[in-house]
């Protein structure tokens, strides 16, 4: 993936395009699961109920992160795979675009720019939760949510991380790449 991209053809432009969009699409995904886990705190004092709407919600949270697993491998991974069954590199007139950057260089600028945008959208979402959970603390609320605090702190260290980091992202996309291309 070093290739220096001075004429990229069109399976390169959706290889990228593939990898990117799955990147984006896992870690905006990511808020899914807090959700699921928060669920269980709704759960009423009902026993045989709380447990069939257990056993619903974690299957429902198990689907769901199986839907992301299988989106990531095909996206990121296997993206060769997708664009051959797709058939998305057929049907263009020309076969290669003009370029003068390399594909490392590309995957590089996605990965600051997607953590950018999740750094952008937790920090206000973090300030807002910590106010709400700081102005319930002051009411004396005896049980006030400090989950959504804790998963926007998550997230936007994570935006900053992939921000600041984007180096051992790509390496790690790289090498799992050509494990699956080598099978």
């Amino acid at each position: 993936m070093a290739v220096k991209l001075n004429k990229m053809t069109i399976r390169t432009f959706w290889t990228l395009f593939l990898k990117i969009l799955g990147i984006w699409l896992i870690l905006s995904g990511l808020t899914v699961i807090p959700q699921f886990i928060s669920a269980f705190a709704f759960l009423g004092d009902n026993h045989q109920d709380n447990f069939f709407a257990a056993i619903y919600i974690i299957a429902l949270l198990l689907l769901t992160v199986g839907l992301y697993f299988v989106v990531l491998k095909l996206f990121v991974f296997n993206s060769n795979w997708l664009i051959d069954k797709l058939k998305l590199d057929k049907g263009f007139q020309e076969e290669k675009l003009d370029l003068s950057i390399t594909l490392k260089t590309v995957l590089t600028i996605a990965t600051i720019v997607i953590g950018g945008l999740i750094l952008v959208d937790a920090l206000p979402m973090l300030c807002k939760q910590f106010f709400t959970f700081i102005q319930q603390k002051s009411v004396f609320r005896e049980d006030p949510q400090f989950n959504w605090v804790i998963f926007y702190l998550f997230k936007a260290i994570i935006g900053y991380l992939l921000m600041t980091n984007s180096k051992f992202v790509i390496d790690f996309i790289n090498k799992k790449t050509e494990e699956i291309e080598d099978k």
